[in-house]
């Protein structure tokens, strides 16, 4: 198997783009195929306003994006750090005082939304000596494929991003934060033990983890986010937030997703609709935090 991922990594590194853009392109019609039932109706869900013709055009794009977020996590291993730096920017809010990554000493709990190409944020450590000074700890899902598992994580962490993942990494994210070094946390997944909230009008199962680790160590948090520039192209962007409290981060984290979802189509379409977001929040047992 990794001899396949190796092969398959070469030519999408060494090919012309247009080999890399033509199997996202495919991928992600793969993608709209076996999920685009559920896609649907997902976006019919957030946006009752918008016809099904653009529905579809938000989704399938949304597809490709997908898929070409999962082909940068295979090829990135293959590619140079200068080509690394050249692909992904540092947005100057990065680097702000007051919105960016704290002072070296001060910890602080990233919180990440599924936007395309997120996986760029692992070069981040890279791309200025203020980010490489810090410990990044990243709560993740391991793939089920040992081989791409292995392949994956390499790849992610070969610029000082440290993966921990989700089913024994909640005591090392926490001893990072109390160390002042930084935890990343996706606080936008599917989760079948998290509050009941309203998201793009209803019912969700929600984490509060990132704003449980806030509360309890009084630290920062903020908000990493990728702006997809072109194809495996980002722009790295940070922001703030105000809450210091677990429910007080859990409902501001996701106005602010609910907000950029609502600023265009592009926009909506760079968060990955494929993956059941509401698939708890309608539990019979479980009820809605007003």
């Amino acid at each position: 198997m990794r001899s396949l991922i190796v092969t398959y990594a070469w030519l999408l590194t060494r090919l012309p783009e247009i080999f890399a853009r033509a199997n996202a392109a495919l991928i992600g019609e793969l993608i709209w195929l076996l999920r685009g039932k559920l896609i649907r109706r997902n976006l019919a869900r957030a946006f009752p306003e918008k016809d099904a013709a653009q529905l579809r055009r938000i989704g399938r794009t949304s597809c490709r994006r997908t898929a070409e977020m999962g082909l940068f996590s295979i090829a990135s291993a293959m590619m140079s750090e200068a080509e690394i730096r050249d692909r992904v920017e540092l947005h100057e809010s990065m680097l702000s005082p007051e919105q960016g990554v704290p002072p070296k000493g001060r910890g602080a709990v990233i919180f990440v939304p599924h936007f395309a190409l997120m996986e760029m944020m692992c070069a981040a450590p890279i791309l200025h000596p203020e980010l490489t000074k810090r410990e990044w700890v990243t709560l993740y899902r391991p793939l089920d494929q040992p081989a791409a598992e292995r392949w994956v994580k390499e790849s992610r962490e070969r610029f000082g991003m440290q993966l921990a993942s989700r089913r024994e990494g909640f005591a090392r994210s926490m001893k990072a934060v109390r160390e002042g070094q930084l935890t990343v946390i996706l606080f936008d997944q599917t989760t079948q033990s998290g509050s009941i909230w309203s998201f793009l009008g209803s019912p969700c199962a929600v984490t509060e983890l990132p704003g449980i680790i806030v509360q309890r160590f009084k630290c920062a948090a903020r908000i990493l986010w990728s702006e997809r520039t072109g194809f495996w192209r980002c722009r790295l962007h940070m922001e703030a937030l105000q809450a210091t409290d677990s429910i007080g981060l859990t409902i501001e984290s996701n106005a602010w997703l609910e907000r950029k979802l609502h600023t265009g189509d592009d926009a909506c379409a760079n968060w990955l609709w494929a993956h059941d977001r509401w698939k708890h929040g309608q539990a019979p047992f479980k009820k809605l935090v007003e």
